[in-house]
């Protein structure tokens, strides 16, 4: 008796259900595409059709999938994150945004500065302008872990 005398579409199916799941904690938007092999894969088995061909319809549709949709599914993905995904978020509005930080780590060609926010060091990009130690910028967003401030001007009397 092997794996796949047991049930073959149930086993395809939960394998799919396992697959979906493990997506939500390992980064990079890959295994949705194996799931959707395992729901295929499944298909296959009610069909009537053999181990071989439940393999083949698995690997070919995961491959497959992932080659024509990873690209298009990430992009929209980072597109709508690029956006500051948390800024409608009431908890992260009421906590940073619009607050005045001090720049603790000065940006240096091609890196994040550092500002200092509840105490602790944050990773904060620019909108444009280079960051330099000791500037005043307000938080205006958050992109993943990065927040994304902009530089209050200085008055000068």
């Amino acid at each position: 008796m092997t794996f796949f005398d047991l049930n073959p579409p149930m086993v395809w199916f939960l394998l799919g259900i396992a697959f979906l799941v493990l997506e939500a904690f390992v980064p990079g938007v890959f295994l949705l595409f194996f799931g959707l092999g395992a729901w295929s894969a499944a298909l296959a088995a009610l069909a009537g059709l053999n181990q071989t061909a439940q393999l083949l319809t698995f690997m070919a549709v995961s491959l497959v999938s992932l080659a024509l949709l990873r690209k298009k599914l990430k992009s929209l993905l980072t597109a709508r994150a690029g956006r500051g995904e948390m800024t409608d978020d009431p908890v992260f509005a009421a906590q940073f945004l619009g607050r005045e930080v001090a720049v603790v780590g000065e940006a240096a060609q091609g890196r994040l500065a550092l500002v200092e926010l509840n105490g602790s060091n944050w990773q904060a990009e620019s909108e444009g302008e280079p960051l330099r130690l000791g500037d005043r910028v307000r938080v205006v967003g958050l992109k993943n872990l990065v927040l994304v401030v902009t530089r209050i001007p200085t008055s000068t009397t």
